[in-house]
């Protein structure tokens, strides 16, 4: 057997596997740190999964887009163009040991797969070509008609296989498409469902009670697309009318009122006795003042 452990020692560029290896081993770490016990511990012994899911390998079909917390709640089984007949060991596994009552086969728009498969794959390997054998579409079929013939084959194959499961109502077997494109115009990401127990007629498929209420459009996917009403303009608002106050009638001068001037520290005593005359008729109005507080003010005599 030859030895390739040699060729690692050789430099790889960047976005090359060493950098790949690096980014996981990150990844998993932080996974390692910030899941406790507890979050392990109702998984450790045995699964028991909601649903078995039939789904293309193709990294662009998201689990978290079919389950929010996919952890031990969906039996997945990956392969090019979502097939029944290239992994019928893995479907039984999900269907009859583990017992799940659903069965969902997920085909996606854009599918690599298909659009191998209607076109011409002859020189393709011989592994290849056995799985594109056996998608059965219309050569140059390798759009959204596509990949929705291929859903409902699978779906067809499966209900043929699990039949006794179908027909007692153990199992149920949906067919869906995903659109991460929005090709269907209802929003990126959205599952449609296509097909149920072999029924691909969608007003029939509306009336089933598996599908009551699913297609009640999502108020905040509708109020995300809905066009902005226009702002309605304001009206001017009336301006509020002036309230004047009355204005006070004067008020008499009291005594407390008055404030004297202070008189010089260095004033001469000629100062003091010309100032005596102005004081003492500041007092003496002042008086008559207190004696009659309605008394309005003298007027001062005109100077001629």
């Amino acid at each position: 057997m030859r030895e390739y452990v040699g060729s690692l020692n050789k430099s790889h560029s960047s976005g090359g596997a060493k950098d790949i290896v690096r980014s996981l081993v990150q990844d998993n770490k932080t996974f390692v740190r910030t899941h406790k016990p507890a979050y392990f511990s109702h998984f450790l012994d045995s699964q028991h999964p909601r649903a078995t899911v039939v789904t293309c390998s193709d990294s662009r079909v998201h689990t978290h887009a079919l389950d929010a917390t996919p952890d031990g709640d969906l039996f997945m089984v990956r392969n090019i163009g979502n097939q029944i007949a290239t992994a019928e060991g893995s479907v039984e596994y999900g269907v009859h040991h583990l017992h799940t009552p659903l069965l969902l086969i997920v085909g996606h728009v854009a599918c690599g797969a298909i659009k191998a498969a209607s076109g011409d794959y002859s020189k393709e390997s011989p592994f290849i070509k056995r799985e594109l054998d056996s998608i059965q579409i219309p050569k140059g079929d390798s759009g959204l008609s596509g990949v929705k013939t291929n859903v409902n084959n699978q779906v067809r194959h499966a209900v043929g296989k699990f039949e006794e499961e179908v027909t007692k109502g153990s199992l149920t077997v949906i067919g869906a498409v995903y659109d991460f494109k929005d090709e269907m115009r209802q929003g990126q990401g959205k599952l449609h469902i296509i097909n149920v127990n072999g029924e691909n007629d969608p007003r029939r498929i509306a009336a089933l009670e598996i599908m009551q209420g699913l297609d009640a459009p999502d108020p905040h996917a509708v109020a995300a697309h809905a066009p902005r009403a226009p702002r309605p303009v304001a009206k001017p608002k009336p301006a509020a009318p002036v309230h004047e106050e009355p204005a006070e009638e004067a008020k008499p001068l009291k005594k407390s009122m008055i404030k004297l001037p202070e008189k010089p520290k260095d004033a001469g005593k000629d100062a003091h006795k010309a100032d005596e005359p102005k004081v003492a008729g500041k007092k003496k109005a002042a008086a008559e003042d207190e004696e009659d507080p309605h008394a309005k003010p003298a007027k001062k005599a005109e100077k001629h």
